[in-house]
């Protein structure tokens, strides 16, 4: 005879608007990544000929918005302030900077429009450039999966990249302003 199978099944408790996967925040018009938000750095630095420029993220075609240019960051995670959450993920993205030790010189929340209470903040962080050239950043070997490349870009040229992520494309006025009023 043989013998029965039994079956144990877990089910996950289900989060906003009946999903059940906890990596994201749904909302009316799909979904956004981190349940409580995201948060980045946008790294900025000024060379001795006085032009400011932003480092930036070229994001692999395995994420969301695969293909653009972005800031550093991502799901702040439980117990983590936006500022550690951007920390971290710039850390967990690159070698050669420590933000952390930058000089915080704007900060930005953009919510989500459509009111499902999701937000990603931006902060600008000022990177003191090593003997007058911009430091050497490379991708982390844990990002290469997410990360295609690094590359500091003029301030003044990145509004006409047509290739920049939304959320960067949307905010970049904002920004940009911050970095040419600090």
């Amino acid at each position: 005879m043989a013998s029965p199978v039994i079956l144990i099944c877990v089910t996950a408790q289900p989060f906003e608007h009946g999903t059940v996967d906890e990596r994201f925040r749904y909302c009316q018009t799909g979904r956004h990544w981190g349940p409580r938000g995201a948060a980045g750095i946008l790294p900025w630095a000024v060379t001795p000929d006085g032009r400011a420029w932003v480092l930036l993220s070229h994001r692999s075609e395995r994420v969301a918005a695969g293909g653009t240019w972005s800031t550093f960051g991502g799901a702040i995670d439980i117990g983590e302030t936006p500022w550690q959450a951007a920390v971290r993920e710039t850390g967990e993205e690159t070698c050669g900077i420590d933000v952390a030790r930058g000089a915080v010189t704007a900060e930005l929340e953009a919510p989500c429009p459509h009111g499902c209470g999701w937000s990603y903040r931006t902060f600008v962080v000022r990177i003191e450039p090593a003997v007058g050239h911009l430091p050497a950043v490379s991708i982390a070997a844990a990002a290469a999966w997410e990360t295609e490349a690094v590359c500091w870009v003029l301030a003044d040229e990145v509004g006409g990249h047509g290739d920049l992520h939304p959320g960067l494309q949307a905010s970049w006025p904002v920004l940009s302003e911050a970095i040419t009023a600090a």
